[in-house]
């Protein structure tokens, strides 16, 4: 879990940098105000772009992680309730076998009066 913080601060910081330093680089590039103000639209609309794609990816990816997470709490559910099941219907059965078992030991006094 750590390792995971580690790297989203680090990419964090990256993508800060980065931007900061794209900025930094255009104000003072020696253009006009004219070509400054066309090379931060390219940049700007680059970014969005890129951005728009990464959340579009992580959107996908969310989606299919939570429909693998749903599926297998679905098998989970269903395994647990086949478990419980068969538990129940064994219980079940070694009881049946139990008063059989009861039944048929009846003691010498019960076979005396049933004769």
């Amino acid at each position: 879990m750590a390792d995971k913080k580690v790297v989203k601060t680090f990419l964090w910081g990256a993508l800060t940098g980065a931007v900061s330093g794209a900025i930094t680089a255009l104000l003072f590039a020696p253009k006009s105000g004219k070509e400054l103000r066309k090379d931060i639209a390219d940049t700007a609309q680059k970014v969005g772009g890129k951005t728009a794609d990464l959340s579009r990816q992580a959107g996908s990816s969310v989606q299919s992680l939570a429909r693998r997470t749903s599926e297998f709490a679905s098998d989970a559910k269903q395994a647990a309730s086949r478990f419980v099941t068969d538990i129940r219907s064994r219980r079940g059965s070694e009881a049946a076998v139990e008063e059989a078992a009861a039944s048929s030991e009846a003691s010498p006094d019960e076979e005396r009066q049933a004769l």
